[in-house]
């Protein structure tokens, strides 16, 4: 099983979560959708509702024409009123990851397009990290996917 975390197109920074994306963004999910034609099985795509995200994977499901699934697990921090903390963003993520792979077999393959502060939760899962509020921020470069293999079985 492949999982594919991508970080949403680059977007216009208008201060908004709804930013539409530029050009240029466009231009590049449309090149990661030709690049996802090499992934196995693929049977969705994941996306937080942010506009810079959705519209992020429909440019990319052009190439593929799967199911789009909102994900509202994908989205950046929750309400200051609720004060979620990195580690509890780490943790909501995890859960997302593995609520998705219980849905499908082990030769499928998920897209999840999503912002980048999320990428910390995806490495917690995959590389058995606990969730914490010392893991880094990474900042990851526009419409960059992230192919993590995965066996259901171990």
């Amino acid at each position: 099983m492949y999982i594919v975390y991508c970080h949403h197109a680059q977007r216009a920074h208008t201060g908004s979560q709804e930013d539409d994306l530029t050009s240029l963004g466009r231009k590049d999910a449309e090149l990661v959708g030709e690049f996802m034609k090499q992934i196995p099985n693929v049977k969705a795509i994941y996306t937080s509702p942010y506009f810079r995200c959705s519209e992020t994977a429909k440019i990319i499901n052009k190439s593929l024409n799967v199911p789009i699934i909102e994900e509202d697990k994908f989205n950046e921090f929750v309400s200051e009123e609720n004060k979620e903390t990195w580690a509890d963003l780490q943790k909501r993520v995890i859960n997302a990851i593995k609520e998705i792979i219980a849905k499908y077999n082990n030769e499928d393959s998920i897209i999840c397009v999503t912002s980048g502060v999320n990428i910390a939760g995806f490495l917690d899962w995959r590389l058995g990290l606990e969730p914490n509020e010392n893991m880094p921020f990474l900042g990851i470069i526009s419409c960059s996917p992230i192919i993590f293999q995965y066996d259901k079985k171990s």
